[in-house]
């Protein structure tokens, strides 16, 4: 049994390798990440594939129908499959939005205000110090993205 101290340690360890290896080796890192996406989406279009074809076979079988009306009748139950979830999705965004929307204001003017007084608490040493550290940051990940 892992301690949760231990526990901890790993979490931030396996961190700290992921941005290393995010690091010292981007072009592989996207690379797996792209094809861990194309992956996803052949997996998808399989499902999908099976879906359609077990589909056709049963509407062909329970209504005796040719290959044209089957296809017809397919497309528009597979249509409807989609568009249920869809449609509650839209109805999950919207509340999400409207959510955001009151709330986004609130948290922004807190934030902004815990910051300023933050600000306005150091001493000149200390806001130089947070002034090179963000131009060093900057400045350094320059280097990442040129």
């Amino acid at each position: 049994m892992i301690l949760p101290s231990n526990r901890k340690i790993i979490q931030y360890g396996l961190i700290l390798i992921g941005i290393a290896l995010l690091m010292t080796m981007p072009d592989v890192v996207m690379g797996f990440l792209f094809e861990l996406v194309h992956f996803f989406f052949e997996l998808l279009f399989i499902i999908f594939e099976w879906v359609e074809s077990t589909l056709d076979k049963v509407i062909e079988h329970l209504f005796d129908t040719e290959l044209h009306e089957t296809q017809t009748i397919v497309f528009y139950l597979m249509v409807g499959i989609v568009l249920l979830p869809i449609y509650y999705l839209w109805r999950m965004l919207l509340r999400l939005f409207f959510g955001l929307k009151k709330t986004l204001p609130a948290t922004w003017t807190l934030n902004k205000i815990r910051v300023t007084l933050f600000w306005q608490d150091l001493t000149l040493i200390d806001k130089i110090k947070w002034i090179a550290i963000a131009v060093g940051a900057i400045y350094l990940a320059s280097f990442l993205f040129m």
